[in-house]
């Protein structure tokens, strides 16, 4: 009977410790952003003009190396982000132009399709692209 103790506390103590110990399961889904996945894309109203830009290491300057890129090559100082993120970014413009609309998805024909999905009927894709990551 003396052995008999030793051997249930250890039975239950194995049963119970891969309880206590197991992680809970988390709903949200955590990437892996290694440096050089942000992405952004900036355009002007004035002029049209759309920038954008992958591959930086925060969504910070992403951001404003589009507003910039987009500044210097419309040659003019409205430029504003539509869009930034990690993946897959696209821009979709409206039939009549007064529609412009960026979104970020895993994949790039996701992000095409929910910009499209964004302008409205008839929308064409305007610019699109992805970091890597």
């Amino acid at each position: 009977m003396k052995h008999v103790a030793p051997y249930a506390i250890i039975g239950v103590l194995a049963a119970t410790g891969s309880a206590l110990t197991a992680p809970a399961a988390k709903a949200d889904i955590s990437l892996y952003r290694r440096p050089g996945c942000w992405g952004a894309i900036a355009a002007s109203q004035s002029t049209g003009e759309e920038s954008i830009r992958t591959g930086y290491p925060t969504q910070q300057k992403a951001e404003d190396a589009a507003v910039m890129w987009c500044d210097v090559i419309g040659k003019t100082n409205d430029c504003q982000v539509v869009i930034s993120g990690l993946g897959c970014l696209s821009i979709a413009e409206s039939p009549d132009g007064k529609i412009l609309a960026g979104r970020q998805a895993f994949t790039q024909d996701a992000a095409d399709a929910a910009a499209r999905d964004g302008a409205g009927p008839g929308s064409i894709i305007d610019l699109d692209g992805c970091s890597g990551w």
